[in-house]
């Protein structure tokens, strides 16, 4: 029984220690295609790389005038800080710098490459 004990206690421990290491978690928030055209990708990077991740555009087709919700997968690390690129139906992108996701709840993404915080926590 003193094995058990002292084994789950070991366990305890161990998962202590890995979840205080593993708080990089999923960062979510809502987007809004304010730019005048149909977006087909969307992919983001932390500001302080230049290697783009998988498109998150949840859809195939963003329509201009319409909200999607995106995703940040947590294997992006602990940072707040992102990239984010778009691309058109005809190949064209705009990136637009610096996006605080941790702060993020509803982002306005414009035609002009710039974009407006509309909603925080």
């Amino acid at each position: 029984m003193r094995k058990y004990l002292f084994l789950f206690a070991v366990i305890a421990v161990i998962s202590l220690f890995s979840t205080k290491n593993s708080s990089a978690q999923a960062l979510t928030y809502d987007v809004i295609n304010n730019t005048g055209f149909t977006l087909v990708d969307i992919f983001v990077t932390p500001s302080e790389t230049e290697h783009w991740g998988n498109d998150i555009l949840p859809n195939s087709l963003f329509e201009n005038g319409s909200t999607v919700t995106v995703t940040i997968p947590a294997d992006y690390g602990q940072t707040c800080m992102f990239d984010m690129k778009i691309t058109d139906t005809a190949g064209n992108f705009v990136v637009f710098s610096n996006i605080d996701a941790c702060k993020l709840v509803t982002l306005q993404i414009n035609g002009d490459g710039t974009y407006q915080y509309l909603a925080t926590k």
